[in-house]
């Protein structure tokens, strides 16, 4: 009897961290895509797989004989769409292990960024600062200058310094490191609203191309006027204070 008690408890415990895992697994998986274009692409395989069951269920044979394929070959299909995803996080993990994979910058880094800022805006300078955060902006790199330094308000200053050969592009910050310097934004067609207010341009277009598919946050500084705007899934704030600034940059970032 003490047997058949025995073995009943370790199988529920066993049932209970088997369903744990699986939790943690998809709870990881939406952490890992959310607010990425991928989000879209996991939805629409669970309409596939949705009209594949009822398919299968009510019996429409030559449909279910369609989407078998699909479901088939999903693994494949998961590798090719997400694969720069996938990079990234095999790559944090290979780095840093699980903790790697959520990599943020930290205030002490925000306060590099906002004192170069605003140095730019007293100065007139013009820069863009892209900060990436979960979604993986290596695309951006093939034209760039690659670099691997340490945010600091004094190097940022040189990079995006008047007459500088890396003033042209934006530099680009993943963690606690600048990656690289003279990146440049695709262009892409934005809103009229945008394309004529009064001091917005280059920059502040690419600022908001580069967060419209990604959850990065651009930081534009105006040669024009010394405006200090931030750029967050494609909307612009312009002109900000240094406390505004900051409190915002906590917000979309999540700092404590």
């Amino acid at each position: 009897m003490d047997f058949i008690f025995s073995s009943l408890f370790i199988q529920i415990v066993r049932n209970i961290l088997d369903i744990l895992c699986v939790a943690y697994l998809l709870y990881f998986l939406y952490k890992l895509f959310e607010d990425t274009n991928s989000i879209s692409i996991i939805k629409g395989f669970i309409v596939v797989a949705a009209i594949y069951i009822a398919a299968k269920f009510i019996e429409l044979k030559t449909l279910a004989w369609i989407f078998q394929y699909v479901v088939g070959y999903f693994v494949i299909l998961v590798v090719i769409l997400f694969q720069p995803e996938i990079r990234k996080v095999l790559s944090r993990i290979g780095q840093s292990g699980i903790a790697g994979i959520r990599t943020r910058f930290s205030t002490e880094t925000l306060g590099e960024i906002t004192e170069a800022a605003y140095a730019m805006s007293k100065s007139g300078t013009g820069g863009l600062i892209i900060i990436e955060q979960k979604v993986g902006l290596k695309q951006l790199l093939d034209e760039s200058i690659l670099l691997d330094a340490g945010v600091k308000a004094e190097l940022l200053l040189a990079i995006f310094h008047k007459g500088g050969v890396l003033h042209d592009g934006a530099v680009l910050i993943e963690g606690e490191r600048i990656i690289a310097a003279q990146v440049i934004v695709p262009s892409i067609k934005l809103d009229a609203l945008l394309k004529t207010k009064a001091g917005v341009g280059t920059r502040h277009r690419a600022g908001v191309a580069v967060t419209i598919d990604s959850d990065a946050i651009a930081i534009i500084v105006s040669e024009e006027n010394g405006a200090v705007s931030i750029a967050y899934k494609g909307k612009l704030e312009y002109e900000l204070t240094q406390e505004k600034f900051l409190r915002r940059i906590h917000e979309v970032a999540g700092l404590e």
